[in-house]
């Protein structure tokens, strides 16, 4: 993760910087609130199908920026920086920001059809998913050292991620929930198989096999 850091995050534009920012300082932002007893963010802003019927559309969206717990803002948080400081390299911010928006706003408003008003939901698994896939298509053949399991090709490394949050997802939140969150994943997927890696690779310059090969995870 250092190594990713000094490579890449310095080094981004506007748009993907003020997308991890978004994430990162939400939750801590929620925390503050609720126990300084200041403001409520959760309660505003978190997605149940019940309210977006009622014309609460924006959490449609905001929920993907306010995970369910600390350990699941950690972990995501890890993988949205990886993921989007490698992806920012190819893409513009202006394009991740769509990419990203799009699997969010795909799973909840799949839930959302279902019509059923007691879910309430944080977390952006269904951003972190599509995110993966990407990953898959732009280096799937590349080799990495992922943390704690050695090198592997992305392939595997993004089967890896792909599980630790479904996981996650089944265990806070159950079945339904989880695959609409895939369902997001496989809307940015299927995003990336309609524009091509052209249409999302305008800018940035492809690094070099033997580069990717060196990062460390």
């Amino acid at each position: 993760m250092k190594r990713v850091l000094q490579t890449f995050l310095f080094s981004l534009n506007l748009g993907p910087r003020l997308l991890l920012l978004a994430f990162a300082l939400g939750f801590p932002l929620a925390m503050a609130g609720h126990y300084t007893h200041s403001f409520e963010c959760y309660p505003w802003l978190t997605f149940s199908p019940g309210l977006v019927w009622k014309g609460q559309v924006w959490r449609l969206l905001t929920y993907a920026f306010l995970p369910i717990g600390f350990l699941d803002w950690l972990i995501s948080l890890f993988w949205l920086a990886t993921l989007v400081c490698v992806l920012a390299r190819h893409w513009t911010g202006r394009d991740l920001w769509i990419y990203c928006m799009l699997s969010a706003l795909a799973s909840s408003v799949s839930l959302t059809l279902l019509k059923q008003p007691h879910f309430e939901i944080g977390g952006n698994g269904a951003m972190i998913l599509a995110l993966t896939a990407a990953w898959v298509r732009l280096y799937g053949h590349e080799r990495i050292i992922l943390l704690g399991f050695g090198e592997m090709s992305v392939r595997q490394a993004a089967l890896v991620v792909a599980i630790v949050e479904v996981l996650i997802l089944f265990f806070s939140f159950g079945m339904i929930v989880t695959l609409a969150m895939v369902g997001g994943g496989l809307t940015g997927w299927c995003y990336l198989f309609l524009r091509g890696n052209h249409g999302m690779n305008r800018r940035g310059q492809i690094l070099g096999s033997e580069r990717i090969a060196r990062l460390e995870i």
